[in-house]
């Protein structure tokens, strides 16, 4: 009798353990998102993850995940999130020709993506690009390669993200005291006339300011070249573009960032 306790103990501890880990392991899908009027929009798939599994292609608009209409690129993470790993969710989508599709998707836990960019980018030169500038109106395109001789912080950023927001006042008060020494510049890559409402909203109530140059970075492949895994995601760059510390979120990770652009100064 005592053994069977034993036995049925050890069993509802595995499950609830197992429970708690599909919890606290985050799923993804692996795609990048945008807010459009009619569900959220998928801009890209990134290959061997599970909306690449399940079919997924750019230009699919996710409408509802397990009958629950989805309208903002955060609600479609919360939902996935909160499913936990292990779990399959059914999803409706607008394909490119605008036809209704029905798939399931296996979530799956997120992989280490931020060390699949520090293997990528960290001490190499950094990817070139050209992006629109939103910020200055006496600069219309911002090319990295022809931009040496000062250190860079890259941000990457979007409108719906709520860490981003609380970064940008921020990331503004470091630009200012530092523009003299390091540039910073910050990437979305939202329909533009999004970026521009936010830049609007945001500049009259003082949450930014002129010295970030706000880059929108629409139809590139900037976020893919950079393994962009979660926002906001930093990267400092010195005097000769070389890719020198990568990090997500903010907090003490924003700081360290700091620290490196005005070490690199020195």
């Amino acid at each position: 009798k005592e053994m069977k306790i034993l036995i049925t103990s050890l069993i509802v501890f595995f499950i609830t353990s197992t429970a708690f880990a599909q919890k606290q392991l985050k799923p993804w899908m692996g795609v990048h998102i945008e807010k459009v009027s009619n569900g959220v929009l998928i801009k890209k798939a990134v290959t061997d993850t599970p909306a690449f599994k399940a079919g997924f292609k750019a230009g699919d608009i996710v409408q509802f995940i397990d009958d629950v209409k989805v309208t903002t690129p955060a609600q479609l993470i919360q939902i996935i999130q909160s499913k936990g790993v292990g779990h399959k969710v059914k999803i409706k989508y607008l394909d490119s020709k605008k036809n209704t599709q029905v798939t399931i998707l296996a979530l799956e836990a997120m992989p280490g993506m931020l060390d699949l960019a520090k293997k990528n980018l960290l001490n190499k030169l950094a990817p070139d690009f050209n992006a629109k500038v939103f910020s200055n109106p006496d600069k219309n395109v911002f090319s990295l390669s022809k931009e040496l001789g000062k250190v860079k912080i890259i941000e990457f950023w979007a409108t719906w993200c709520g860490a981003c927001m609380q970064a940008h006042p921020r990331v503004s008060k470091f630009a200012s005291e530092n523009k003299k020494n390091i540039t910073v510049v910050s990437i979305s890559d939202e329909d533009p006339r999004l970026i521009k409402k936010f830049l609007y909203h945001a500049k009259k109530n003082k949450h930014i300011s002129d010295d970030v140059l706000f880059l929108q970075a629409a139809e590139t492949q900037i976020m893919s070249n950079y393994f962009v895994p979660a926002l906001p995601m930093f990267l400092v760059l010195d005097k000769k573009n070389i890719v020198k510390f990568i990090t997500i979120g903010t907090g003490n990770n924003l700081i360290q960032a700091f620290k490196m652009a005005k070490s690199l100064v020195k």
